[in-house]
């Protein structure tokens, strides 16, 4: 009876070693006639990568843009799309369709806008944009996109490839003057800062921070013109007769949007929501001024805050320790008294 028992088990285990081996042939010869598949390598790059242009009505300007292909081959397409600001952080939103009274077309005799062309590796191809403003447009900022876009490619040579599409843009930004002068009316929409604490005595608000982090400033200007701005000034962090400046990045603030600026600083403030971060603070009144000027001969605008920073984490840390130790003192004053009476 034993001894069934095992010729039978190793009749399972003969079986199972089979099957087993089987499987992985047959997982092999699938491996081995399956075609296989290539992930398509995109690396692209769009010269220039902004432009900003002002053009008189009834007038036209060409631009040439360069775009190459530092990855595999391809089909290419250029085409151009208006834009809108959103956002505070210098984001943009495509709209789906060509559209505006600006007229474009391509100079290049090979190749026409959202028409695919083969675009071999290591490659550079140039189209040649002409803008034409019609006589009588309205006087202020057209905003589009300049897009090299790739065509998904479902097949190559029998061997699948990557379905998705990529690209890459340079911003356009026509300012459309008649007399060649363009609208500058903007103003500081906000200069502020997160206090630790904040309260009212008289008249006067005071507003505490603490020494020992870090305090993100913003300050945003709106541009309520029919022209973009680039703004320049300098922040100015003052305690006492020390002061610490640091200058405006030039940055494009467009017409009827607003925008965090953004200063030279040693803290990297280019993807958050702040304009400049200040760290190690002294200890005392600090008095933080903006001064701007949204352009050449205009008059300079400026907002100041000020704060007091106090070492707030170890002023707490030691309030703690006095509180415990009187604690302790008076627990053993009570004690004694008790053991007295």
């Amino acid at each position: 009876m034993k001894y069934n028992n095992k010729q039978k088990k190793m009749q399972f285990n003969s079986r199972f070693i089979l099957s087993s081996v089987i499987f992985l042939l047959s997982s092999v010869f699938f491996l081995l006639s399956s075609p296989p598949s290539y992930a398509q390598q995109v690396n692209l790059s769009l010269n220039p990568p902004i432009v900003s242009a002002k053009i008189k009505p009834g007038k036209s300007i060409v631009i040439a843009y360069t775009a190459a292909n530092w990855g595999d081959p391809l089909n290419l397409q250029f085409l151009i799309r208006p834009f809108i600001p959103v956002g505070q952080l210098g984001s943009l939103s495509l709209l789906p369709q060509l559209e505006g009274p600006v007229q474009f077309s391509l100079e290049n005799t090979d190749i026409l806008l959202e028409k695919p062309f083969f675009f071999p590796a290591k490659e550079k191809k140039q189209a040649v944009v002409r803008i034409t403003l019609p006589p009588g447009i309205p006087d202020g900022d057209y905003y589009y996109l300049v897009l090299a876009e790739t065509i998904p490619a479902f097949s190559v040579a029998g061997q699948s490839t990557g379905v998705a599409s990529a690209s890459i843009g340079s911003p356009l930004l026509i300012s459309v003057t008649d007399s060649g002068i363009t609208e500058v009316k903007a103003t500081i929409a906000e200069f502020s800062f997160k206090p630790a604490y904040e309260f009212t005595i008289g008249n006067s608000i005071v507003r505490i921070v603490d020494s020992a982090k870090e305090l993100p400033i913003v300050c945003s200007v709106r541009n309520m013109g029919k022209h973009l701005i680039q703004p320049q000034g300098t922040i100015t962090d003052q305690i006492g007769s020390m002061k610490k400046s640091y200058s405006i990045i030039p940055q494009n603030i467009l017409s009827n949007s607003q925008r965090i600026i953004k200063t030279y600083s040693q803290e990297d403030t280019s993807k958050s929501a702040s304009t400049l971060v200040l760290s190690n603070l002294s200890l005392g009144t600090h008095k933080v001024t903006a001064e701007v000027i949204f352009a050449e001969n205009t008059q300079m605008q400026s907002k100041s805050i000020s704060f007091l920073a106090l070492p707030i984490r170890l002023i707490t840390v030691t309030i703690v320790a006095l509180m415990i130790v009187t604690l302790f003192f008076v627990t053993r004053l009570l004690q004694r008294r008790r053991t007295k009476t």
